[in-house]
């Protein structure tokens, strides 16, 4: 943790500080938070070499302001256009499904396992897909292992969108995507480490 002094952002005085990685298998962080508050008022993730890779911040932002509850209430009711999708989550654990990571990951661990099972509107076959989610305490990578479908699924690939890096491939008879707010050869040892029990 670097702390960097003070800025004006979205109108208010703002703290700096930096969360500089102690590796390369994980990006940093610059914050600023709102002095008395301790909101985040802006923040930018930085790659290994700390150009920044995405920046989210607030362009004008009033404390305190009053909030009439009904007239919120009466905003977040307006859906028309919108379509509401509940899907249906199972938990379970990677082990139960027949997958593992061979190596442990440096720093991540195993956060959560879903289960999604197959429905009549799934374009591939009747099995279930699986999210394998992990987290070092600020980023997290999501394993997604789906059945392979040749017409979907035609080559490997990575790709890079700001601080999201994907990354997909076929492991036997199953297609798996890789994603997270990490640089790309942490996601690689992710989905090169991920295999089916024997």
């Amino acid at each position: 943790l670097r702390t960097e002094g003070v800025e004006r952002v979205g109108g208010v005085e703002a703290d700096v500080v930096t969360l500089v990685p102690k590796d390369t298998m994980r990006f940093g962080y610059r914050v600023w938070t709102e002095q008395k508050k301790g909101l985040v008022v802006k923040l930018q993730t930085l790659d290994i070499d700390s150009k920044v890779l995405e920046q989210a911040a607030f362009s004008e932002l009033q404390l305190d302001a009053p909030v009439k509850l009904d007239k919120l209430l009466q905003m977040m009711g307006r859906v028309e256009g919108y379509r509401v999708e509940q899907p249906v989550l199972i938990k379970t654990t990677a082990g139960a499904e027949g997958w593992l990571l061979k190596a442990p990951v440096a720093g991540f661990k195993p956060m959560s396992c879903y289960k999604r099972p197959a429905t009549q509107t799934t374009p591939v076959s009747s099995q279930d897909s699986l999210q394998w989610i992990f987290s070092d305490g600020l980023a997290s990578v999501s394993l997604f292992v789906e059945p392979f479908d040749r017409q979907r699924h035609d080559k490997e690939s990575s790709m890079s969108m700001g601080a999201t890096q994907t990354m997909t491939r076929q492991i036997g008879s199953y297609w798996v995507t890789a994603m997270g707010e990490v640089p790309m050869s942490t996601l690689r040892l992710f989905a090169n480490g991920l295999e089916q029990k024997k």
